[in-house]
């Protein structure tokens, strides 16, 4: 990516889960950068890493999980270094997230527009009154209507589409320089999806936001995304700019999830589908992750290939790339 300055850099991380089964490397050794106005899509199947990656970020990990080795740099100041208070100032400030599912990210015994007034009145110092304010034009801007009357409903009186917009004012009320989105259309109709990824891509032109998009929908990231990276067992297999990765895919896992998309130009007795499933993170093979599901697999497969530029910022982790 020949952009200015990343905003937030992601470099060789490490998150395990100590298990009764055994170490889970649920993120292992994952390097990226975020560039302001730039919308980076993460993409891989359930299980390969991508939401642990985020939660990672925000360090909003579950116990037993835990960041063993690696970097977040966000405007140079690596976050891992940060006291846990000093990450109260920058989660939801800096750096805000929409989860993947609203009604279980929303407190149901709150109403919506406290839930954004607490977030405003601890990072932007408004009082009660400000705040509200504050929460009402945020509601108006994300195209909920009568949002005076939606600020005082509680979570499970509003539609989905109306949850996901919620979440969507919650993290931009602060105007945060990185927005991570994991999944946010995941559980909405094709209506809804588009004019939430509309909505997405006004605001961030509006905030010159860095976006960082977790979903497994090609079709999402081929709308929005300017950068790819497929995410599988725990790592990076293949990056580049979205033109690069649509058409002209290396990696036998990204050609197998681009096939797997149906065409409309196409007719097909049944849907390409990859066999098998992304390994258990306690029990990765040595060598290529994609090795056991990969229809090209060759003898020297047995040893784990690294990520290489094969082209101008087109990286690949195949030794038959």
């Amino acid at each position: 990516m020949s952009f200015a300055h990343p905003i937030l850099k992601v470099d060789d991380l490490h998150t395990q889960f100590h298990t009764d089964e055994g170490i889970a490397r649920a993120v292992d050794g994952v390097s990226f950068a975020l560039y302001p106005g730039k919308t980076l899509g993460l993409v891989g199947e359930s299980g390969c890493g991508k939401s642990v990656t985020s939660l990672s970020i925000m360090q909003l990990l579950a116990h037993p999980g835990r960041i063993t080795q690696g970097s977040i740099s966000f405007q140079d100041r690596n976050l891992l270094s940060l006291t846990e208070n000093d990450m109260r100032n920058v989660r939801g400030n800096d750096i805000a997230m929409i989860f993947q599912e609203p009604m279980t990210s929303l407190n149901p015994v709150y109403t919506c527009g406290f839930q954004i007034d607490e977030a405003v009145m601890r990072h932007q110092n408004l009082n009660a009154d400000a705040a509200r304010a504050k929460t009402i034009d945020m509601l108006h801007l994300v195209g909920i209507p009568a949002p005076e009357q939606r600020a005082n409903e509680y979570p499970h009186q509003l539609s989905g589409g109306m949850r996901q917009r919620v979440m969507i004012a919650m993290a931009l009320s602060c105007t945060p320089n990185v927005l991570i989105a994991d999944e946010p259309t995941t559980a909405l109709d094709v209506t809804i999806q588009a004019q939430i990824l509309e909505l997405l891509s006004d605001l961030q032109k509006r905030l010159n936001m860095a976006v960082l998009l977790i979903t497994h929908d090609l079709g999402v990231i081929a709308e929005v995304a300017d950068h790819v990276a497929i995410m599988y067992a725990g790592q990076i297999v293949e990056s580049g700019d979205v033109d690069t990765i649509f058409h002209n895919p290396k990696h036998p896992y990204t050609q197998g999830l681009l096939a797997s998309v149906p065409r409309l130009d196409e007719t097909r007795d049944r849907l390409s589908v990859i066999k098998g499933t992304v390994p258990n993170a306690t029990q990765f093979p040595q060598g290529c992750r994609f090795a056991s599901r990969c229809a090209i697999v060759q003898d020297q497969c047995n040893n784990q290939p690294q990520l290489i530029e094969i082209e101008t910022s087109h990286h690949v982790a195949c030794w038959l790339a």
